[in-house]
């Protein structure tokens, strides 16, 4: 369910009245049953939850959306749009929860409502996000954070990293293993062929290093090494040009060095519809490419464009 306090159970809501589950897909949300009742009720939105289990009784309950409620937290524990540590606390519970529930066999999948990293660590849970939660629990050997839309996808080398510590972590082994994860996962969501671009680190790709030479010594080295896994890459192109590039049909996937390189473009060309999807794990995990809008929580203004993408997403890795 993400941060109570945000905007996730709003765009949760939103988004279980919009889709229609396909056959074979039951969703079940891991939260509070009373807050997302409550929620639904101030929107106005004729969107009913039960306990899990409740769904299968049929009668007045048949239909409803199926709540793994973790008893951490109430409506009133809480104001929307305020930081409180019992938020922090219980969104990376209700998320290590659904962990728990995919390494286990229960889940296959999950899409997360936004949590609040400063309320997180008030919480008592030392990480910066999503994606470090996911590589302690999974033991996930270095998962990918990487942006989808429907026009491109950009998969990041680093992430949550100051730029000074993003350009040591830039390294031959690490582009190959998310180039060979983002190359696997465009292939899975049907691109026979994926045509992968690598944005430079440097001004102008490193003008043949008159701007620096990580494109001499690390990007040129990987994109060797890949080649003779089989994995054709192309670049490493100007990072202020390449994303223009691939919007224009010429590239499936651009590799960024660092987190801002790839952000910044993909939430300059389509805040609502993209989608934070975490390669390398062993299930699917999608969230929307936005935080917790503390701003505009507990208005029932908030869009529900990007999750409801996140959802189709998952379901899409999912069918196929």
């Amino acid at each position: 369910m993400g941060d109570a306090a945000g905007i996730g159970p709003e765009v949760i809501v939103k988004l279980l009245n919009a889709v229609r589950f396909p056959v074979g897909i039951r969703a079940v949300v891991v939260g509070e049953l009373g807050i997302l009742r409550d929620t639904a009720t101030a929107l106005g939105l004729p969107v009913s939850f039960c306990e899990e289990g409740a769904e299968k009784e049929g009668g007045s309950r048949s239909g409803a959306v199926a709540v793994r409620s973790l008893g951490l937290l109430q409506t009133g524990d809480f104001v929307p749009g305020q930081l409180f540590a019992a938020c922090g606390d219980a969104a990376f519970r209700y998320f290590a929860y659904a962990v728990e529930e995919c390494l286990a066999g229960s889940a296959e999948a999950i899409v997360t409502a936004p949590l609040n990293k400063e309320a997180m660590n008030l919480g008592g849970h030392a990480f910066v996000g999503h994606t470090d939660i996911l590589e302690f629990m999974t033991g996930a050997a270095g998962p990918v954070m990487a942006l989808w839309h429907p026009k491109v996808v950009v998969a990041h080398v680093t992430d949550h990293l100051p730029l000074r510590a993003a350009l040591d972590a830039i390294s031959v082994p690490r582009i190959v293993h998310v180039v060979t994860l983002t190359h696997a996962a465009l292939v899975r969501s049907g691109v026979a062929s994926p045509r992968i671009a690598l944005a430079g680190v440097n001004p102008h790709a490193g003008e043949n290093g008159l701007f620096g030479r990580e494109e001499i010594e690390i990007l040129r080295p990987a994109m060797e090494a890949l080649a003779r896994a089989g994995i054709v890459t192309l670049g490493p192109f100007p990072g202020d040009t390449v994303f223009l590039q691939a919007l224009r049909g010429r590239y499936d996937a651009v590799i960024a060095m660092y987190h801002d390189q790839g952000f910044g473009p993909m939430k300059t060309l389509d805040f609502a519809n993209g989608v934070n999807a975490t390669l390398g794990l062993p299930f699917v995990r999608t969230s929307p490419d936005h935080g917790t809008a503390f701003e505009i929580a507990g208005q029932g203004i908030a869009e529900p464009d990007s999750m409801i993408a996140a959802w189709n997403l998952a379901v899409g890795f999912l069918e196929n």
